[in-house]
């Protein structure tokens, strides 16, 4: 099990992720520990991110700079 994972948000509109939102939404490769508390704080938007996803995003995101 890996003791590292992506957490993601968005920045414009909390807990949503349509392709248009490509630009406003952040990633962060942090321990589980991390993670846990930065989902379970008072700073709104953040959730664990599924396999996959970041992969995903980057591929948007380099079509987008195009």
């Amino acid at each position: 099990m890996s003791t590292f994972v992506y957490v993601k948000r968005n920045r414009l509109h909390p807990y949503t992720y349509p392709k248009e939102d490509v630009i406003y939404i952040e990633f962060q490769y942090v321990s589980m520990g991390t993670a846990y508390n930065m989902i379970h704080s008072k700073q709104v938007g953040w959730e664990r991110a599924k396999k996959g996803e970041y992969e995903k995003w980057l591929k948007l995101r380099k079509e987008i700079k195009h």
